[in-house]
């Protein structure tokens, strides 16, 4: 009778060794991903909150009751810099939109100093880098109690606030109403590229 011959032949070590390279590359390519995921999410959880704090913010200028130049009440909402103290604002145009690009204007903040480099024109900028510390107020008439300009974010970054207020004025100089320009901006995680989101609230005098 004809013996059955097996095939025991395994495999060889260097053809394991490629097979374990094949698959460390693979696992490689996915860990890769998988962290490339993360750090999109952070930077998306960051933009989301900063966003946040933009709306909420806005929000908060919105419910302030309108404070008139000269008023002698303590507001916020007095124009602190001679830039904004007479701005035009008509049917037809409002010239602080066109022209006074400073109105919007952060600074210059880098990304080992945040708050480093300010515009001396902000009417509230953040007091330290620590996180829930107040605003620092410039200008006359500030509020004795004033709001938070430093915020929490991820991976070790921080969400800043800034607020410019401008005066609005008939063609009589007469005050018509304000506008405040709230800015926040933030240093991205892993990329530390300074991202900066603005909005305007425009408060009418009644």
């Amino acid at each position: 009778m004809e013996e059955l011959k097996l095939n025991n032949k395994g495999f060889t070590l260097i053809e394991l060794l490629i097979a374990m390279l094949i698959v460390l590359i693979v696992m490689l390519g996915l860990l890769k991903g998988i962290l490339e995921y993360n750090k999109f999410s952070i930077r998306a959880k960051m933009k989301d909150k900063a966003t946040e704090i933009a709306k909420q913010f806005t929000a908060y200028i919105e419910s302030l009751p309108y404070v008139s130049d000269g008023s002698g009440i303590q507001s916020i909402l007095y124009a602190n810099n001679s830039s904004w103290n007479n701005v035009i604002c008509n049917s037809t145009s409002c010239s602080f939109f066109e022209s006074e690009t400073d109105f919007y204007n952060i600074g210059s903040p880098t990304g080992t100093n945040p708050i480093d480099g300010l515009s001396s024109k902000l009417r509230l900028y953040p007091s330290s880098n620590n996180v829930n510390a107040q605003c620092s107020c410039s200008g006359s008439n500030c509020p004795s109690t004033l709001p938070v300009c430093t915020y929490e974010g991820f991976s070790g970054k921080k969400i800043y606030l800034a607020v410019n207020i401008a005066r609005i004025i008939d063609d009589y100089g007469r005050e018509t109403g304000k506008a405040a320009s709230v800015m926040v901006w933030y240093f991205e995680p892993f990329t530390n590229t300074l991202k900066q989101m603005t909005s305007v609230v425009i408060k009418e005098k009644r």
